[in-house]
């Protein structure tokens, strides 16, 4: 669902004022200090926020969030970002409150309507998922409609939605020609369903893609699990180990093969 993207903005405030006051100069002149501005000093705070969620750190995430919001109480993408910090938290209650706050005042908005279906998605509430998630494709200017498309196949399949997953699958790739991580996405669906013959076509539409992954040569190894092609798995583990040795995938499948029976 998926990812936050934010730059860290590097600002120091040694003094929050509300007005126009005067202040000396080095020629002894008196002018006005520069007006607070809120909404600098929201976004400020949102992007501070937003890194300290992304690190980890929880505390200082939230306590960067509520300040943007006492500077601007009704700004979207303030309460979007506190709906990212409920979720990653696990409280979806809050976070479902914030994503509905952030459509009422922003209703233009399709990125906040896809994050809202992605978290209901995450809890189980496929159908309503899926109506957030053709709201957000409705918006005549919206321009992440693979990802919500993939997205929506996703849950479709959670859903055990198979037909509808397909759809929207191919939908996704129809409107991002070559995206690997899209084919990968699908392929993994597939694996998790079983559906061997299936996976294996979309794995070779992304062996003509042009840059390995960690996940694609993943996918390829449970690929050749399925169809117990030992020469196969072993060429690609071989190839993961070698070209990816830090990857999640590769720790999954050292501890795997560790493991005895495996």
């Amino acid at each position: 669902m998926r990812r936050l993207q934010q730059i860290l903005l590097v600002t120091s405030v040694a003094l929050l004022v509300t007005g126009c006051v005067s202040q000396r100069t080095v020629d002894g002149k008196n002018q006005p200090a520069q007006k607070f501005n809120t909404q600098e000093a929201a976004s400020t705070r949102l992007a501070l926020g937003l890194q300290y969620l992304q690190s980890g750190n929880y505390q200082q995430a939230r306590a960067n969030l509520e300040r943007a919001r006492e500077y601007t109480p009704n700004n979207p993408a303030v309460l979007t970002g506190l709906a990212f910090y409920y979720q990653r938290v696990k409280e979806y209650q809050s976070a479902e409150r914030y994503y509905r706050q952030a459509i009422d005042l922003q209703p233009t908005n399709g990125d906040t309507y896809n994050n809202l279906g992605a978290l209901l998605c995450s809890i189980g509430r496929y159908d309503e998922a899926d109506r957030y998630f053709q709201q957000a494709l409705q918006i005549p200017d919206y321009i992440k409609v693979a990802s919500t498309y993939e997205n929506a196949a996703r849950c479709a399949a959670k859903a055990g939605k198979m037909q509808q997953s397909d759809q929207y699958f191919r939908r996704a790739m129809n409107h991002s020609a070559g995206s690997s991580s899209i084919l990968e996405s699908y392929a993994a669906v597939l694996l998790e369903q079983q559906r061997t013959e299936k996976a294996a076509q979309v794995l070779r539409q992304r062996a003509n893609l042009p840059q390995l992954s960690a996940q694609y040569l993943w996918l390829e190894i449970q690929l050749a699990k399925q169809q117990n092609n030992k020469v196969r798995q072993i060429s690609f583990a071989e190839l993961l180990l070698s070209r990816f040795p830090n990857s999640r995938q590769a720790r999954e499948y050292q501890a795997q093969t560790s493991e005895p029976n495996s």
